[in-house]
């Protein structure tokens, strides 16, 4: 009896057997084909989405930190090549449009040669205010406006030019009076759909030379802003920027999360994502998750890998992180 019981216990394991097989088999979801990077992967049908741009974020927060443009254009420090124009009340016969040379000076009637490189628009219509004053005119009010910013200017690069694409994008752009790196973005349309959150500015140190010029060295200034931390209300992120500078906005890098986790899809990867805060950012693992045994699919030299990882360990670009279905 008991040699006939042993004969029959291969046809009955059997069957637990493939159960097994089949229960690992689906323990790794099916990798979806990724798209071409800058694309989102279609979302599966749990209704989940991906964290909102950002891009998407700067539209709703960039106008609180606009500047008011009156005081702004008081506070612009003159330099060459502007153009300004120069009105002195009841008097239409001294309007003047006038073009400050590379020294920094311009003529103007009665007065003569006027130095005003290095003065803000406000010393300079002192400035006139006291030389009119008395000799030629009593009690002269006097406006300057700038007419065309030339003297300083920024170059915006990556990145930008809004998320529907239709605002200025790359480019020079003037400083007019103390401006800060969100009201450049502005001025460019804020970052694209595809921005990061890094932010790099290079800052030319001082050569020496005639008045607004800068010469770029080996050890020119390099400062990173978080834009993230910004739009959260990091003031300290948001720099006066300074003539010369180059703003470089990244573009940012992906990761993926599938399987086992409430909201599985594409997310934008920031430094210092570790295996669990991808999981987290996903909405977390669901209840059948098997998160102890988390993969990360990862490309290197063109070839993917799964790779065995623990829930401290660094995110890197175009990661797939796997969470399994548990088995029991």
């Amino acid at each position: 009896m008991l040699k006939r019981i042993l004969n029959l216990l291969p046809y009955c394991l059997l069957p637990l057997f493939l159960c097994v097989f089949l229960l690992q088999s689906c323990a790794y979801p099916t990798i979806p084909k990724i798209e071409e990077p800058g694309k989102a992967v279609e979302q599966p049908s749990t209704g989940a989405t991906p964290e909102e741009g950002i891009g998407d974020i700067f539209q709703k927060k960039a106008p609180s930190f606009a500047s008011p443009l009156e005081r702004k254009e008081k506070e612009y420090e003159i330099g060459p090549e502007d153009e300004l124009e120069i009105r002195v009340w009841d008097h239409d016969d001294l309007t003047r449009e006038v073009y400050v040379s590379r020294e920094g000076v311009f003529s103007y009637p009665l007065i003569g040669t006027i130095q005003a490189g290095g003065l803000t628009v406000e010393q300079l219509e002192k400035e006139i205010c006291n030389r009119l004053s008395g000799k030629y005119i009593i009690d002269p009010q006097v406006s300057v406006t700038v007419k065309e910013y030339k003297s300083k200017k920024v170059l915006v690069m990556g990145e930008v030019g809004g998320t529907e694409g239709k605002g200025k994008g790359p480019g020079a752009y003037p400083l007019t009076g103390k401006t800060t790196l969100m009201e450049i973005l502005t001025m460019t349309g804020g970052p694209t759909k595809n921005a990061g959150t890094e932010i790099t500015v290079m800052r030319p140190r001082k050569t020496g030379g005639t008045s607004g010029s800068q010469e770029k060295s080996a050890n020119d200034e390099v400062i990173k802003v978080n834009l993230r931390k910004l739009l959260e209300g990091d003031t300290s992120q948001n720099i006066y920027l300074e003539s010369n500078d180059t703003v470089y906005v990244s573009k940012a890098a992906f990761f993926y999360v599938y399987g086992e986790v409430k909201n599985p899809g594409r997310y934008n990867l920031e430094r210092g994502t570790t295996v669990l805060k991808a999981i987290t950012t996903a909405g977390g693992a669901t209840e059948k998750a098997a998160v102890n045994r988390t993969k990360v699919v990862r490309e290197k030299e063109g070839k993917k890998a799964e790779i065995h990882v623990n829930m401290t360990d660094p995110i890197e670009p175009e990661d797939i992180v796997m969470v399994p279905e548990s088995f029991f």
